[in-house]
């Protein structure tokens, strides 16, 4: 999934405006007065602009360049932790242990109402916790900084044994999340993506967690790969 974020960016631009037109009126001013020192005014003394209008009027340019520095540096600041600590929905799991039976779990799986792949679908599960599978494109820190995240793909759901001797002789449960299981484009990011300009990284990635009766596990994409973040309810 593609995504392009650009938070920060309107108070960004906001400050560069400030900044130019400060910059143009600081030019415009020393133009002048260094016109008034090289050549003589043949205007009257009266019609001069003061000292004191002169220098107020410095005052205010300056004061409108350092605002909008101020407002620059703030707005840079946010986007780059906006950029470092953004996280986006993937999917949401309800996974509850189904009574009397040992091993065995239903979890209700759900993507986001905007995502084009948006479904709910119940699984059963054997294991004591339940797996989400994926593919990270993880791009470059300068990409992340102009709002550029983390591209992903939820691939699969199975169930999970806490002991590796269990996994090799009890009953497993894998599920595919996607009707293509090799695409060329993934596997072509796998291979050669790290070598591309502005990616730091394609990687599979796996989070799994225990059931629960009470609980609402929310999944997310952050720059760093999935994340699992439980809710109450």
């Amino acid at each position: 999934m593609f995504d392009f974020h650009v938070s920060g960016s309107p108070l960004i631009y906001g400050a560069l405006a400030l900044l130019a037109v400060g910059l143009l009126m600081l030019i415009s001013f020393i133009a002048r007065r260094v016109g008034r020192i090289i050549r003589p005014l043949k205007r009257a003394p009266a019609k001069r602009l003061g000292v004191v209008a002169s220098s107020l009027r410095l005052l205010l340019i300056l004061l409108l360049i350092s605002t909008s520095l101020a407002v620059l540096f703030i707005g840079a600041f946010i986007q780059s932790y906006t950029a470092f600590t953004q996280r986006q929905l993937a999917a949401t799991v309800r996974c509850t242990v189904v009574p009397g039976k040992e091993d065995i779990m239903i979890l209700v799986f759900a993507t986001p109402a905007p995502s084009p792949a948006n479904k709910i679908q119940r699984y059963l599960l054997r294991g004591q916790q339940w797996t989400v599978e994926g593919h990270i494109l993880k791009w470059d820190d300068r990409l992340n900084l102009l709002g550029l995240r983390t591209m992903y793909k939820l691939t699969r759901v199975r169930g999970r044994y806490l002991r590796s001797e269990d996994e090799m002789n009890k009953p497993v449960t894998v599920y595919s999340l996607v009707s293509n299981e090799d695409p060329p484009h993934w596997r072509w990011l796998f291979e050669y993506g790290p070598r591309l300009p502005f990616v730091q990284a394609v990687y599979g990635n796996t989070v799994f967690t225990f059931p629960s009766e009470t609980k609402t596990f929310a999944i997310y994409v952050t720059n760093s790969g999935f994340m699992v973040a439980e809710e109450e309810g």
